[in-house]
């Protein structure tokens, strides 16, 4: 099984994957509703669990194999973070 190891860009949608208990134990980048980057747990991956269903842009190492997405995490942005406080139209 041959695995390709590169750095990447990605746009998409943090969710959860796995718990224990009640507790996220594993995220995921879901992109264009298809493909499923399984989010390393390490410092940066974890930080995202305070960002579950928001729309991040994310940059990090991907590792692609026959079965799956990786990515380990650099830094990420979370792109839908909305300021409605100061826009008088709400």
């Amino acid at each position: 099984m041959a695995s390709d190891i590169y750095e990447d860009t990605i746009y998409g949608q943090i969710l959860p994957v796995d718990w224990n208990n009640d507790a996220v134990t594993g995220l995921i980048l879901l992109v264009d509703g298809e493909e499923e980057f399984i989010i390393e747990n390490d410092d940066n991956g974890e930080r995202l669990t305070d960002h579950i269903d928001k729309w991040v842009t994310a940059q990090g190492i991907v590792e692609e194999t026959d079965d799956e997405y990786r990515i380990r995490i650099r830094n990420f942005k979370v792109d839908d973070e909305l300021d409605y406080d100061n826009d008088d139209k709400w």
